[in-house]
């Protein structure tokens, strides 16, 4: 998804998708064509044209976000790439600085244009396949290759700019706290926990459970991974090991709840 400050529920002005743009303008990737008409039966008008020969009245796009994994690699690739080879983020421009040896970065990513996001690394997810299928963290390190292809990547000088968020890094982790803890207050009328234990429950080793055994928590809470067996993680020895491992989310709270040494009204 592409974002000119993008959705309003998210605090942004306007909003403008690969399919918006295709829907409009079908040769910025011909290779699309038979899906033409699926495009258009959700695109929403542009906020402004694309004039290669009048930047001033151009697209411009001011965010590249990332919040999903795309359904299109090809067009979603085509268009990021056109938008961080371009100037100032003006759709249909080139800048002069790329591959400009005396600058920065060989040039690249020096003119202006606009910042990209994801919004998590997950390379696998589990789907109705029996096998994890590839998710964002697939298209973006193909978007990786891409880039090192068209630009000699960095080997060569020029590193891809790019601010990637969700599991495993510290600052989701945190937010996630932040929530329980807040959720904790409501519950006890304001009261401050005195130890606190947080069950991390996820089916992937590398996100998951790795953001849980890796994060330091500021209020110095106790974390502890629960690894299922129900989604990506199908057996063996994970990279990333849990406290424990069971079969699905049901087992998961039952042990969490024993560890706790928790009782129901029912059990007292």
């Amino acid at each position: 998804m592409l974002g000119i400050l993008t959705l309003d529920r998210y605090g942004y002005v306007n909003v403008v998708t690969p399919g918006d743009i295709y829907a409009q303008y079908p040769s910025i990737w011909p290779f699309s064509s038979n899906f033409v008409d699926y495009y258009k039966s959700f695109a929403r008008p542009l906020p402004k044209p694309i004039i290669a020969g009048d930047p001033s009245a151009s697209l411009k796009i001011h965010g590249i976000f990332v919040y999903n994994d795309p359904r299109d690699w090809a067009l979603d690739a085509q268009i990021i790439l056109d938008v961080l080879l371009s100037s100032q983020g003006i759709m249909g421009t080139y800048s002069s600085k790329n591959n400009d040896r005396s600058l920065p970065n060989r040039g690249f990513l020096q003119d202006g244009q606009p910042p990209l996001y994801y919004s998590n690394p997950d390379l696998w997810w589990a789907s109705g396949y029996h096998l994890p299928r590839l998710g964002q963290g697939g298209f973006r390190e193909a978007f990786e290759g891409l880039w090192a292809a068209v630009t000699g990547g960095p080997r060569e000088g020029a590193r891809l700019e790019k601010v990637v968020m969700g599991k495993p890094f510290q600052k989701t982790y945190e937010f996630a706290e932040r929530k329980l803890l807040k959720h904790w207050k409501a519950i006890h009328h304001g009261s401050e926990p005195g130890s606190l234990t947080i069950y991390m429950v996820g089916d992937n080793p590398e996100s998951d459970i790795r953001g849980a055994n890796t994060f330091q928590s500021p209020i110095g809470a106790e974390w502890t991974s629960i690894l299922v067996r129900s989604g990506v993680y199908n057996g063996g020895e994970p990279t990333w090991k849990p406290n424990v491992i069971v079969d699905d989310i049901w087992h998961a709270v039952q042990w969490a709840l024993r560890q706790s040494k928790w009782q129901s009204s029912s059990d007292k």
